[in-house]
């Protein structure tokens, strides 16, 4: 039988051999089995408890397209690390004739597994959940014994770093936060406050902190110094510039179906609560005045937007056609509406931290975007495309080995035949006329399913490029609708990003997307198509 194997580690502070540790496991328990290994998939960094792992959508990808029968991993926590995830997986995997087998000895093609795999699976989720309290529970002890609970303020110096063993105050950094404090009670706003730190060249916050997946450049953004006041982040709301050091204000509790997804609550009081005026840079009076102005705008300035956003079920529907699928190719930031009429880069607005100084008039951009994608879908290029991937993921379906299901249709005729026997006999009930046609529909599937595909093919090929037009024509009148019915359509072709590249001159915008013909595809009625190979190629436009 054919084999994948699948390895991962849940952080990045975890080995890299760990992948070649588990890829040798799984060899050797692949080759004590009689298992030929086809493929191998892997993820670093990444925790079992999501379901948005490259790795492991690949070997969905290939189990669809029956390439393996079995798949062995570690164990099943390397696979599944919650209940939401494993359950229809596992049932997925379980129709498509594909068992899973662990080094630990667990083994789906024996009998009786379910109840073994079951326990082990709440055993991995209810580990997770166990680590993360020991951890909360040790940085809460931290805390009550005045030490570092983990994370870093901006104008501290951490006690491991100051030479006393003690956290103390960076005097360089604690002038520019008193300046940030001094400017805003003038009434100066965060985004100028951003703009003049960054045109003096002042570091920002975090500016030579090691980062692996955010900005790195050292710019100041005015998010970084007006924060949120409820839950207390930014410049202007850490309380520990008055000598208030805080742990607990905040709770983030991960999704039961996806623990990449967290949620945060702020808590109505922090659990740890002290007070250090050795560690004090803001005099109460500053302090005071800077409350009071965010007090006043948050009644105004506010209220005013709060009035704006608010619509029946919550959230702001977007505005317009291009609302958030704008990206800056520079410094990876939001295109965002800088007035009225046009685009730009949000870090460039909110701070002068980006050179990506270009603007594009939102109508324009509108314009060009919807015309390029109705031109690019219709490419001959993109046609003969189509019709490859159509013929390609028909051919792997011909040659996938099937299911023989000779036992269960042969059950099903002999239901059938019992069930017209006993309504032949009188003895008629709309349950038992329901349970008829279920089985008749059943047994109709299977026994399709046992018929040659040559004949399937040739009678959807020819029509792969019709059929491709005039979901394109569909799509092309959905684009010319409202905002509402347009913003779906569109990212169903293009996806949710695009690319604003400056070029050299510093005065016009490219725009980059790729074409999300998949999803297309797979209305032909061959889902094989979605995962038959990588994504068209970006289209590139001047604006």
């Amino acid at each position: 039988m054919r084999a994948a194997i699948y390895a991962r580690f849940s952080t990045e502070k975890q080995r890299p051999v760990s992948i070649e540790d588990q890829f040798r496991e799984c060899e050797r328990t692949a080759h004590a089995a009689g298992l030929e290994i086809v493929a191998r998939f892997e993820d670093k960094g990444i925790s079992g408890g999501t379901a948005r792992r490259p790795g492991y959508q690949a070997l969905l990808a290939a189990a669809r397209r029956r390439e393996f029968e079995v798949i062995v991993s570690e164990d099943i926590s390397r696979l599944w690390r919650n209940r939401a995830e494993f359950g229809p997986r596992s049932a997925e995997l379980e129709d498509l004739g594909i068992h899973w087998v662990s080094c630990v000895g667990q083994d789906t093609r024996r009998d009786g597994w379910g109840v073994t795999v079951q326990v082990l699976l709440a055993m991995a989720e209810q580990g997770r959940r166990e680590a993360s309290y020991r951890a909360r529970r040790g940085h809460e002890g931290l805390a009550l014994a005045g030490k570092s609970a983990g994370g870093r303020a901006y104008s501290y110096i951490p006690a491991a770093l100051s030479g006393t063993g003690k956290t103390e105050i960076d005097q360089q950094q604690a002038a520019v936060v008193l300046r940030i404090f001094e400017l805003y009670a003038t009434g100066v706003s965060p985004r100028n406050i951003a703009a003049r730190l960054n045109a003096e060249g002042v570091p920002s916050p975090g500016a030579t902190w090691k980062r692996t997946t955010r900005r790195t450049d050292g710019k100041w953004l005015a998010s970084a110094i007006h924060g949120d006041v409820k839950r207390g982040s930014g410049i202007l709301n850490n309380r520990r510039y008055i000598g208030v050091i805080t742990w607990g204000r905040t709770e983030w509790k991960r999704s039961a179906a996806d623990s990449s997804v967290r949620r945060v609550k702020v808590l109505d009081q922090a659990r740890v609560e002290r007070t250090d005026e050795r560690l004090r840079i803001i005099p109460q009076a500053l302090w005071n005045r800077v409350k009071s102005r965010q007090a006043h705008q948050r009644k105004t300035v506010g209220a005013r937007v709060k009035r704006g956003l608010r619509r029946p079920g919550g959230g702001r529907a977007p505005r317009h056609l291009l609302s958030g699928l704008l990206r800056c190719a520079v410094c990876g930031a939001a295109f965002t509406l800088a007035d009225a009429r046009a685009y730009a880069c949000a870090s460039h607005v909110n701070g002068d931290c980006c050179t990506n100084h270009i603007r594009v008039r939102r109508t324009l951009a509108e314009e060009r975007i919807l015309a390029s994608i109705k031109r690019d879908l219709r490419d001959p290029a993109v046609l003969t495309e189509v019709e490859r991937r159509v013929s390609l993921a028909l051919a792997q379906r011909a040659k996938a080995p099937r299911c023989h299901q000779g036992a269960r249709i042969a059950e099903l005729e002999r239901q059938i035949a019992n069930f017209v026997k006993v309504i032949g006999a009188g003895e008629y009930s709309p349950a038992l006329s329901a349970a008829l046609k279920a089985a008749e529909l059943e047994l109709a599937h299977l026994s399709a399913e046992r018929q040659p595909r040559t004949a399937v093919i040739a009678r959807v090929m020819p029509k792969a490029r019709e059929r491709f037009l005039g979901m394109v024509d569909d799509l092309g009148l959905r684009l010319d609708q409202d905002t509402e019915h347009s913003r779906p359509a569109l990212i169903e072709a293009i996806g949710d990003r695009i690319e604003m590249h400056p070029d050299a001159s510093g005065r016009f915008l490219w725009a980059e997307y790729g074409l999300e013909g998949e999803r297309l595809l797979a209305s032909l009625g061959v889902p094989e198509i979605m995962v038959a190979g990588a994504g068209f190629e970006p289209a590139t436009f001047g604006l």
